[in-house]
């Protein structure tokens, strides 16, 4: 068995002691029935702005429901919440295949999210209905789909949501049948009744655990996989493929890596509310926002990197074509959004997140992170309203010959989005009250592979591989 430290400039940031396995299993399940008022506070506003915000959709739906260059914003919230809700369980899965031993407290809260996937598939619905057919008066429109029925966008989008949507709910539930099991043994009610109904009879055989292992590794690998097929479906089928002429092979990635940092912004605020409300401190050590912020770094320069990759095709290739996708995308109707979006998607977070004294806080990674998601929805504005506002009627031309006006949100807009994320936001923290938000399991693994230790003049924490 190997071994590493990892060491702590000063004793302000020592590792807190381990915990009993006992009182983390009684702790963390006790999380789940200790609802403060401010948390049923928080969860009743979300609920009804939720419900605002669907009944905005319909509303919306009977007014301009025959019109798809009023549709912009809520196809920009459908991308927005795909990133932040698809791409937040990567953290409960890209970490763990690299055996990193910080993110196992953590990743029953990046699993969480996958519950809020629900709300884009409901957000979908309205585009499914108004995206135009692949042939339109003869005419084949410019898409990924080649030989396809007319109807192929239309099918494969929902369908990969919804695979999406399953595929991540396995993920949690897989990852979750130990603390079933432990709410089977430590909770009453109808929490214990559900805990031994999901638990399957688990009792922690070696069989079961590596069932569990194989299990989690499949619906990860697979999570990943229909991901990256379903962000590259949104972006073409109801981003590039409306434009007229739109040929940037570099975007779909580009929306991937976004969609990457989104979700470990969304883990950053997430862990830092809950381990700051739910009094989970001696759970959640530091070690897991240092390596988040590390990782949120990252991929914040990569936002720049793709992004530069693909406008200097256009910039560069001059073409008819390239100078009206430039006109329409970066300074067309939404220049403002796309300044602002790159400035606080790439820039300010770079500068707050490039001084390790930010790096190993928490509270001005939050911040950052709460600027990163700001600049992401602007960003996802600022392309797909754009798009969305070319008329259907001139999608087929060669390239875009006139650049529409700025569409500003509407009210049905504002309450739309504002209502998609609170609806999203509340299912998660309901998962809360049914499940702990850490993995009881995972805690105690971590436990058992690391310990706090004294390291030259400073603290360290040593952490066993058993591989």
């Amino acid at each position: 068995m190997a071994s590493e430290a990892v060491a702590h400039a000063s004793d302000h940031h020592a590792p807190p002691p381990n915990v009993d396995a006992n009182v983390v299993a009684k702790e963390l399940i006790a999380s789940t029935t200790n609802a403060s008022a401010r948390f049923k506070t928080i969860v009743w506003i979300l609920g009804i702005l939720g419900i605002i915000g669907i009944v905005s959709l319909i509303l919306k739906w009977i007014d301009q429901g025959d019109d798809s260059t009023k549709w912009g914003y809520v196809a920009s919230l459908v991308s927005f919440l795909l990133a932040v809700c698809g791409g937040a369980p990567m953290v409960a899965m890209a970490p763990v295949m690299a055996k990193a031993n910080w993110v196992r407290p953590i990743t029953r809260l990046a699993a969480m999210f996958s519950f809020g996937s629900l709300v884009t598939i409901i957000m979908l619905i309205p585009l499914v209905a108004l995206l135009p057919p692949l042939v339109y008066e003869g005419t084949r429109r410019r898409s990924i789909w080649f030989e396809a029925p007319d109807y192929a966008p239309h099918i494969w989008s929902v369908i990969g949501l919804l695979l999406l949507f399953i595929t991540g709910l396995m993920l949690f539930y897989s990852a979750a049948i130990p603390d079933f099991a432990s709410m089977r043994d430590h909770s009453t009610g109808w929490r214990q009744r559900w805990g031994k109904r999901l638990a399957r009879g688990w009792v922690g055989t070696d069989i079961q655990w590596r069932t569990l292992r194989m299990r989690i590794g499949m619906f990860g690998t697979f999570y990943f996989l229909i991901l990256v097929f379903v962000t590259f479906l949104i972006s073409t089928d109801y981003g590039q493929s409306v434009i007229p002429g739109s040929r940037d092979a570099i975007y779909p990635m580009s929306l991937t890596i976004s969609s990457f940092q989104g979700g470990v912004a969304a883990i950053v605020i997430a862990l830092y509310f809950s381990r700051k409300w739910m009094n989970l401190e001696k759970f959640v050590h530091l070690d897991a926002f240092w390596s988040l912020s590390r990782l949120l770094f990252a991929l914040t320069l990569l936002w720049v990197y793709f992004f530069y990759s693909s406008f200097i095709v256009f910039w560069y290739g001059r073409s008819a074509n390239d100078i009206a996708t430039l006109d329409l995308l970066i300074r067309g109707p939404m220049v403002y959004a796309f300044i602002a979006g790159a400035i606080l998607i790439w820039f300010i977070p770079w500068w707050i997140l490039i001084w390790n004294r930010v790096r190993r806080g928490t509270t001005a990674m939050v911040v950052g992170a709460f600027i990163i998601l700001i600049g992401l929805m602007l960003d996802r504005i600022r392309y797909f309203v754009s798009a969305w506002s070319v008329p259907q009627d001139q999608i087929h031309q060669k390239w875009l010959k006139v650049i529409p006006e700025t569409y500003f949100p509407n009210v049905y807009d504002i309450l739309i989005i504002i209502g998609g994320i609170s609806l999203a936001a509340m299912l998660i923290m309901l998962v809360t009250r049914v499940i702990p938000v850490l993995s009881v399991w995972q805690v105690q693994e971590f436990n058992l592979l690391a310990k706090p230790i004294r390291y030259v003049r400073g603290h360290a924490t040593l952490v066993a591989k058993p591989d």
